[in-house]
């Protein structure tokens, strides 16, 4: 058995111990040390550490106490072993937003290994999906029921995994659609619904009524009630509010426009209110579908900005551009629902390898762009389709990696998601820009994501400049395609002329152990100017290096 760690919570608040548990062990006689490090710099850990021995199964467990906020890499050294981990300290849970799911909720799902699986991930917060007994009712009447599919689902199966996501440090969001109820609802309350310009109410899926969000709609006060019940009977600490995305406008029972984009906004706030009302952890998310109405949902009181991403959002471009938007207008986190198609239909191994590597090239993309991605939960599963029923189940072979590039946003999140830099990507380098020269004999270099480019991001501020490079030679510039074999680049050759003093130059990836390692580089001289000569030894799918000045 080789060596495995985890820790026991998904995210640690200020002033929690810090507790990983290594497995795997076959005596007592080990050589042990503990490191941490804070981005590049290894910061010092008051520790302890003991074994248990449980049914003859020998555990070594390791508490840190008093760590600061922030985020962090674990290197635990056992023998000549080393295990690297990731973690992070907050002040508060919404500082973080890394988003999974859960969609099985049957009377024989009571098991814990999903919700273990998605704090091994370090999400921090977890989507119940179609759990409720009824749109416009959540809260079935009955211990076990059919879902509005014809599921079977189980309330105390529900209860339990609210409960134990929480003692996990994964905040549980209950699914709530804002959109529509049901015919039954519609019949006994038609002036709450939406209509067409001629008087027909607005249906989806010929069972379902869209109904009228506006302040004054009495379905706004029942839905929102419907949400604080959920939370206040069941534990759970946020509602997942989903939309269609459809209608953009309609009219009320008396003949008034609705206009949903003016709408929304005050429906999110007010739940949001509502939630607060439990705890200031408690708190909502909007589904923005395909980025609506993204300009005037930002700025209200969802936790994160949250876009479902559809075509003509095909291009990876695409994903950087709906990220870098909504953290503009928003100053909030922001996660993509991108789910990966490629794994619908992938039944060979060459079919699922490529899917593979879509996903890779994808959370390459969203985490150098400063956003995360809800595509990972149950067990051992990944999104592939809208109705998240549908998940398919990811190879063991795979999971590896799939741990690497989760662990990567955690630790190195101030280059990521935490980034506030500036972007510099096409003001830099590329063109006709020189302050930063990327070069090598074989491949092309872009700072707008072109096919069979490396694709270079760059961010700045005050005292670092951050830059991602993203591996799309021998690559469309598609994402929610499959994806050809990956070439590993070599030695690629930077310049840098910007007038600074540079004070060292670190790099880490998610396709090698994590560790951050010092670049070595040489003051060079063109045209009157000093500058700086560098070469980053190799590149997969992604790579970050920083730059840290005086």
């Amino acid at each position: 058995m080789t060596l495995k760690a985890t820790f026991d919570k998904a995210q640690y608040l200020n002033k929690e111990s810090v507790l990983c548990t290594v497995y795997g062990l076959k005596d007592l006689d080990n050589k042990i040390s503990v490191e941490l490090y804070n981005l590049h710099q290894k910061v010092d850990v008051n520790y302890f550490h003991k074994y248990v021995i449980k049914d003859e199964i020998i555990e070594l467990v390791f508490e840190l106490s008093m760590v600061k906020v922030g985020n962090y890499g674990l290197h635990i050294h056992i023998n000549d072993e080393v295990l690297i981990l990731a973690f992070d300290v907050v002040n508060h849970y919404k500082e973080a937003f890394r988003y999974g799911f859960l969609s099985d909720f049957k009377p024989n799902d009571g098991d814990q290994n999903d919700l273990d699986y998605i704090k091994d991930l370090k999400l921090n917060a977890v989507q119940f999906y179609d759990w409720m007994y009824r749109h416009d009712d959540l809260i079935a009447p009955s211990e076990h029921y059919l879902d509005p599919l014809g599921r079977e689902t189980s309330l105390t199966v529900i209860k339990d995994k609210v409960n134990y996501a929480r003692k996990l440090g994964v905040r549980p969001f209950a699914y709530g659609a804002v959109y529509a109820g049901t015919k039954e609802l519609f019949l006994k309350h038609q002036d709450w619904a939406l209509y067409t310009r001629e008087k027909e109410p607005m249906i989806f899926a010929d069972w379902l009524y869209f109904m009228n969000v506006t302040h004054q709609s009495p379905w706004s006060n029942h839905i929102v009630k419907e949400f604080y019940k959920s939370m206040n009977e069941l534990g759970f600490m946020g509602i997942h509010m989903d939309t269609y995305g459809f209608p953009k406008v309609g009219e009320d029972y008396e003949g008034n426009e609705v206009r949903l984009y003016e709408e929304l906004p005050k429906l999110i706030d007010q739940a949001a209110d509502e939630a607060a009302k439990i705890s200031q952890e408690h708190g909502v998310i909007f589904n923005a579908v395909n980025n609506w109405p993204i300009d005037s949902v930002a700025q209200t009181k969802q936790d994160a900005s949250y876009i479902e991403v559809w075509p003509p959002h095909n291009s990876y471009l695409d994903l950087y551009q709906l990220i870098r938007r909504a953290r503009q207008i928003g100053h909030k986190n922001v996660v993509l629902a991108a789910y990966m198609h490629p794994f619908k239909d992938a039944v060979k191994l060459h079919e699922v390898e490529a899917a593979e590597r879509s996903l890779l090239l994808t959370q390459a993309v969203i985490m150098a762009s400063g956003g995360t991605q809800l595509v990972y939960g149950e067990d051992e599963s990944i999104l592939c389709d809208s109705y998240y029923a549908n998940y398919r189940k990811l190879r063991k072979e795979f999971l590896p990696a799939v741990y690497r590039y989760t662990d990567f946003i955690v630790r190195y999140a101030s280059l990521l998601y935490n980034d506030s830099g500036y972007d510099i990507s096409m003001t830099a380098t590329d063109g006709i820009n020189n302050d930063y020269q990327f070069s090598h004999p074989e491949v092309k270099f872009s700072a707008n994501g072109k096919e069979n480019t490396i694709w270079t991001i760059l961010r700045e501020r005050q005292k670092r400049v951050t830059i991602h490079l993203i591996n799309l030679v021998n690559q469309n510039d598609r994402w929610n395609e499959p994806k050809n074999e990956l070439v590993d680049i070599k030695n690629i050759d930077l310049k840098i002329f910007i007038n600074r003093k540079i004070k060292g130059i670190y790099t880490a990836s998610p396709d090698d152990n994590l560790q951050a390692q010092s670049i070595p580089f040489e003051v060079v001289h063109k045209d009157k100017q000093n500058g700086y000569h560098l070469l980053i030894d190799n590149l997969k799918v992604l790579r970050s290096v920083w730059i840290e000045m005086e």
